[in-house]
């Protein structure tokens, strides 16, 4: 099968949506003959990222410096170049005689960027996608976005309500691929998708092998919490919670990690005398964090707008059970055999539910254990690259198979 990919900026060297998006490219090249269009910064070297592609055709796009770095990694600017460039080869390829049989466009994961194969009457897909996952009702006065980058993020639901170009890149999919089902409720619900399908976008690197024996009940539920430190990643919640499950069961919580909201969480916890069972280690190097997951038992996730979670799979992947939100994409992935959910209603009712879910476990260590191993278990099912890339190639051969929603 001939496919065409269309992947801006992966690279096997770089954390997040760039090193995700070289995963699909590797797999999906060792299953398919591939061609690639990606766009990177002046001395990207596709050597370094190397997959059974058979061409790669790369453009390269400007530098964001400074403090507009940071905004360039959430807006993207220079997807407009690969955009244009990528359209006027597509263009240009129809005219001489398409020769691919597919196209899927595997990034930019969130959905605000329009897709170049959208209205030239291509076999596309697209996704999986993530984002625009809107704060509960209850936490909107603690999380008022400080950068305009971000306030604009409230954008992409009218756009994609009202925005043609970004409306028909959706519609004229065979195929919208999301994290969760959240995308198509909250979304995609005025728009007639042609198909949307449930894939995550990302999944663990290291997968535990054999069982892993939690601590004994007679031993403190080591707790873990992994991510940046804002106040959406329920950091502060997590230390109200050990607060209230402190005087009840004997508990510890590592946070791994730093944010705007370290100083807050530490004077919390010096503030609810709980300074003591928390430690705050900062940024930590990938190999001290999977320490850290062969250590613990429980996986302390309560990020509340979260629409996918690479530490979500990572902590999977290492038989840890997770305690998280029951909304986004940690709400789907997690299921009652590998952990606990709790919805995420005001700030005092969710510490209150996660306080209730350390206690359950630190007090059922047998139960502890069942879900450790169906953490593994559960990983494996939604998450595992190869199994997923799999499912990718049955999903080609169906839109194959298939005539478009606008020729039945």
């Amino acid at each position: 099968m001939r496919v065409l990919l269309l992947a801006p900026y992966y690279d096997k060297n770089v954390p997040g949506e760039s090193w995700c998006t070289f995963k699909w490219v590797e797999k999906i090249s060792e299953r398919c003959e591939v061609t690639v269009l990606t766009s990177h910064i002046a001395g990207w070297d596709e050597a370094a990222s190397p997959t059974r592609a058979k061409k790669v055709i790369n453009w390269t796009h400007p530098v964001l410096k400074g403090k507009f770095a940071r905004m360039g990694y959430e807006l993207k600017p220079h997807y407009l170049f690969f955009y244009r460039r990528a359209r006027r080869w597509l263009k240009e390829q129809i005219a001489a005689g398409f020769s691919f049989d597919l196209v899927h466009q595997i990034n930019p994961v969130a959905i605000r960027y329009p897709s170049p194969a959208r209205n030239l009457g291509l076999n596309y897909l697209t996704g999986p996608h993530a984002g625009s996952l809107e704060t509960p009702q209850g936490f909107r006065d603690e999380c008022e976005d400080r950068q305009l980058y971000r306030r604009l993020r409230k954008m992409d639901r009218w756009r994609i309500k009202n925005d043609p170009t970004m409306r028909s890149s959706l519609t004229d999919a065979r195929v919208v691929l999301g994290v969760a089902p959240y995308l198509q409720e909250q979304l995609f619900s005025e728009i007639d998708l042609q198909r949307y399908e449930i894939m995550a976008e990302t999944g663990p690197e290291l997968l535990q092998v054999g069982s892993k024996k939690v601590s004994p009940s007679h031993e403190p539920l080591r707790l873990v919490f992994v991510g940046r430190i804002i106040r959406t990643k329920g950091v502060l919640d997590a230390v109200r919670a050990v607060a209230l499950a402190s005087s009840k069961c004997e508990i510890t919580l590592d946070v791994l990690g730093e944010g705007e909201m370290l100083e807050c969480c530490q004077a919390e916890a010096r503030k609810l005398g709980v300074a003591h069972l928390i430690t705050f280690h900062g940024r930590v190097s990938r190999t001290k964090v999977y320490e850290f997951y062969r250590r613990s038992d429980v996986f302390l996730f309560p990020s509340f707008r979260e629409p996918s979670g690479t530490v979500v799979f990572e902590a999977l992947g290492f038989a840890l059970p997770l305690i998280t939100s029951s909304v986004g994409g940690p709400g789907y992935v997690i299921n009652d055999s590998c952990g606990i959910r709790v919805e995420p209603s005001s700030p005092e009712k969710f510490a209150a539910g996660l306080a209730k879910g350390i206690m359950k476990l630190a007090h059922d260590r047998v139960l502890l254990q069942q879900m450790s191993e169906q953490a593994l278990v559960r990983v494996k099912e939604v998450a595992c690259w190869d199994g997923r890339a799999d499912r990718l190639m049955e999903l080609y051969q169906e839109v194959l198979s298939s005539e478009p929603a606008c020729c039945k």
